[in-house]
């Protein structure tokens, strides 16, 4: 008996280190094989079983993945992390559900108004490299000491926030020795900056969002629960905001391979449209596009930084405004992109650093210029209004409102050229103004303030 049991050790050992050794490789059907010959010489294995649901995951088969992950339930109801991946599996095989056929995308205004106001790329601090002593005093209030009021003043408050927002959890990501990896962490705490703004909706869905792992992310979404702050991130993670009876849903993207991606544009497609059965108003924020000063300028195809593809982002938006979103609110390249009103909707392809406290906030320089988007829509999702309030980074990273307006000159330099006989126009005092079209797009007339009854706005 004894040595039937340790060869059974010993098979459930060559099974389950093949498999493994199969995930490394990124060969999944190899690795499923293996961890169903694991499972079925050691049925009460919790290791195993997780493992052939990641199998599962990786070739996309979520009934399988879903149907492993419930055995380890069985097994082990806190097992780590099932919870969290387990909703995500049930997310992703929730985006196959049958959808009603694209909608009509309405090309008049209608019905009431309401403001989303938006910022990029957000670090309020990190305390993962150098401690405390990096972060700024009182749970980060003072950053917004510049920009707080244009935020509070609108019906609708975003943020695209960098890096997670967790107390002590270790870096998942960088190497001890690493010199060129960078990876964050904000106190929980400084959700109390965010809540001074009124700040009512965040994207976690980024390059850092995994920084410190699976619980990181937890992390973030719990902080900002508490706080009442609405997210998109991973997989099935939506944030609804209701507002003077309307609802709008923020729907994240980025390249990564914890939330919707980028360069999945079926998936994209898939998530607005299911949300855009539940809200009223829908707001794709994409982290996605290379980066650095050298990629101001849209290249018309699949981007690619740090080895990862990061989207092709004129297509990703334009679907997604085919899909049915009203907002498309770009972030990621850390610098400034051009705009363009595509379908009567706004499309901003970088809103560049809003914000990046003794980490990636530089003065002067076009990492070191940025905007916040302030954009009326109507209750169809029509834009009625648009104005970009330019910014300047400070030597720590705090953005102050800039009265040279250099990144409106940016933005309508990068326009012009991206997107030549658009028709958009940005004013001296970052009023936008831009072509409407027709229901057929056939017919375009130029109209100041685009359709506002003053041509502009205050």
């Amino acid at each position: 008996m004894l040595l039937a049991f340790l060869a059974g050790l010993m098979a459930l050992a060559g099974s389950y280190e093949d498999g493994v050794s199969a995930l490394k490789a990124k060969d999944a059907e190899l690795a499923r094989t293996h961890f169903q010959a694991a499972v079925q010489q050691s049925p009460r294995s919790t290791a195993a079983w997780w493992q052939l649901g990641w199998a599962h995951y990786l070739l996309q088969d979520w009934d399988g993945t879903l149907a492993a992950w419930a055995k380890v339930r069985e097994l082990d109801a806190d097992y780590p992390t099932l919870t969290y991946w387990t909703r995500v599996a049930q997310a992703r095989k929730d985006l196959l559900d049958p959808l009603p056929p694209l909608p009509e995308v309405p090309m008049e205004a209608a019905g009431r108004r309401i403001t989303i106001t938006a910022g990029g790329d957000t670090l309020m601090g990190s305390d993962l490299k150098y401690g405390a002593g990096n972060l700024p005093p009182d749970d980060g209030v003072g950053l917004f000491e510049h920009t707080g009021e244009i935020f509070r003043r609108a019906d609708v408050a975003f943020l695209n926030l960098e890096g997670p927002l967790a107390d002590g959890l270790p870096d998942r990501k960088c190497g001890p020795k690493s010199t060129a990896c960078y990876a964050f962490r904000t106190p929980t705490s400084f959700t109390r900056a965010l809540t001074s703004i009124g700040l009512d909706a965040a994207s976690i869905a980024n390059n850092h969002a995994m920084d410190l792992g699976t619980p990181g992310m937890q992390s973030s979404m719990d902080a900002l629960d508490a706080a009442g702050i609405a997210h998109t991130g991973p997989y099935g993670d939506v944030g609804y905001v209701e507002k003077d009876g309307l609802t709008i849903a923020f729907v994240g993207a980025h390249s990564g391979t914890c939330c919707l991606n980028v360069n999945d544009l079926d998936d994209v497609q898939r998530a607005i449209r299911k949300a855009d059965q539940r809200a009223d108003l829908v707001v794709l924020s994409f982290h996605g596009g290379a980066e650095g000063y050298g990629a101001r300028h849209l290249p018309f195809k699949t981007e690619i930084a740090w080895g990862e593809r990061r989207g092709n982002v004129k297509e990703l938006a334009h679907a997604a405004i085919d899909a049915g979103a009203d907002l498309v609110v770009g972030h990621g390249p850390h610098v400034l992109r051009a705009a363009e009103v595509y379908r009567g909707r706004m499309i901003i392809y970088s809103l560049g650093n809003f914000m990046g406290y003794h980490q990636f906030g530089t003065e002067g320089g076009y990492g070191g210029h940025s905007v916040i988007l302030e954009a009326e829509l109507a209750e169809n999702g029509v834009l009625t209004k648009a104005r970009f309030h330019p910014l300047a980074l400070d030597r720590s990273g705090v953005p102050h409102l800039d009265p040279k307006g250099t990144g409106l000159e940016h933005i309508r330099e990068l326009t012009a050229a991206d997107f030549p006989g658009s028709g958009l126009v940005i004013a001296d005092d970052g009023v936008v103004s831009w072509n409407v079209a027709t229901k057929e797009e056939s017919q375009t007339s130029a109209v100041p303030g685009a359709g506002t009854e003053d041509g502009g706005q205050q």
